[in-house]
């Protein structure tokens, strides 16, 4: 997708989009992952009622989410080698396990490449690490919490 179509989206001077810069300890226990974001997103609904001020309160009525992570991505060129078409749910790594859910549910995302010295194991000498940014709508929350918490197994 194109800059166009999240300007189409977010319109041109977006507001009530929330930024959200996920780098939490990727050994973090899975089992911890559904309660950090319902308690994430619990609070920013529960800020747009216990604010002061209709202002501060009004900020926390979010319609978006941008999100920006990190993935390995398939070289081009190892597909390529492979004699394979590449199909892009196979070409993308998920560093953590709900960024999957995230860009699945996302309304438009872009991946860059990141320059930071990244040593490979053979596992992935084929991949390079790279930002993922992705819009996700406010209404498509509740989705992303019962889909984590069925890939966690929680209740």
């Amino acid at each position: 997708m194109s800059i166009e179509t999240l300007r189409l989206h977010l319109g041109e001077a977006p507001q009530n989009v929330g930024l959200l810069v996920s780098q939490r300890v990727v050994n973090l226990p899975p089992q911890l992952l559904p309660p950090l974001y319902d308690a994430l997103f619990d609070e920013i609904s529960w800020a747009t009622e216990d604010e002061p001020t209709e202002e501060c309160r009004s900020s926390f009525c979010f319609k978006f989410f941008l999100l920006i992570s990190r993935i390995y991505k398939q070289h081009k060129n190892a597909d390529q080698r492979k004699g394979r078409r590449g199909d892009i749910d196979e070409a993308i790594i998920y560093v953590k396990p709900e960024d999957e859910i995230f860009h699945k549910l996302s309304l438009w995302s872009f991946s860059f490449p990141l320059h930071t010295e990244h040593v490979a194991t053979h596992e992935l000498r084929n991949y390079r690490l790279m930002g993922l940014v992705m819009a996700i709508e406010a209404d498509k929350v509740s989705t992303f919490r019962k889909e984590l918490h069925s890939l966690i197994g929680e209740p």
